[in-house]
């Protein structure tokens, strides 16, 4: 944006209507009363003459009142769906776009698990909230995943440090994560535990476990492109 004001200094902009109403604001009654014609103050004060503040031009006016409109009355960005439009036949990657809608729509909460081979020959495999990271490359945030480039091939999915879970197993670094939607929990009979901060239900790794077995369904799918990944699928109990 052009221009050097801030939103409080322009908040006087939603007063006026039109450009011209703006250049009045800078017009005083000794120049009424003196100048005796509107346009040629209009013109004085566009030009500089009437005011020591810095006076937009037509196009500034609006993009500076439109950044007071958008502080006061954001507009709300609908969702992106990346994977409309998808040509890929890559089985894990159809398994995700069928997930997409459901979780955006807080209907479905999934986990992902997945492995990415370096070229040292050693893993990197973790756990990824899957609408967290939706949301987060909706929302274009910092180091978010690029799940158009995702949806596309353009690149591969690959678990992050700041996922649910990250191991690096050649680095022997193992991290653990809350997300927007679950808590990370560690329990010595029933291991890796995330709870959803939705309803409180549990979601153990080690889906055989009776007592957690009905809170999601558990599937594994493989593609050339991402050998075994499994999805953990937790349907809301309660609207968030």
């Amino acid at each position: 944006m052009s221009g050097g004001g801030t939103i409080a200094a322009d908040m006087f902009l939603l007063d006026c209507p039109t450009y011209e109403d703006y250049l009045d604001t800078f017009i005083t009654r000794n120049d009424i009363r003196f100048i005796r014609n509107v346009r040629f103050c209009r013109m004085l004060v566009e030009l500089g003459y009437r005011s020591t503040a810095e006076i937009y031009s037509p196009e500034q006016f609006e993009q500076h009142k439109a950044a007071v409109e958008e502080s006061l009355w954001p507009i709300k960005k609908s969702t992106i769906f990346f994977s409309d439009g998808m040509k890929s036949t890559d089985p894990v990657l159809l398994e995700m776009a069928q997930r997409e809608r459901p979780n955006a729509q807080k209907m479905i909460s999934t986990i992902i698990f997945i492995k990415h081979r370096l070229k040292t020959g050693f893993e990197i495999s973790g756990y990824i909230d899957f609408e967290q990271s939706l949301h987060q490359a909706n929302l274009q945030e910092e180091n978010s995943t690029d799940w158009s480039a995702v949806f596309s091939e353009r690149i591969k999915l690959k678990p992050k440090p700041t996922d649910l879970s990250y191991f690096d197993w050649h680095k022997g670094l193992v991290l653990y994560n809350d997300s927007d939607n679950y808590l990370v929990q560690h329990d010595v009979d029933y291991g890796l535990i995330f709870m959803h901060k939705g309803d409180h239900k549990k979601v153990c790794v080690d889906i055989g476990k009776p007592e957690y077995s009905k809170n999601c369904s558990r599937s594994m799918h493989f593609s050339e492109r991402y050998g075994h990944v499994v999805f953990y699928d937790h349907v809301i109990r309660k609207k968030i």
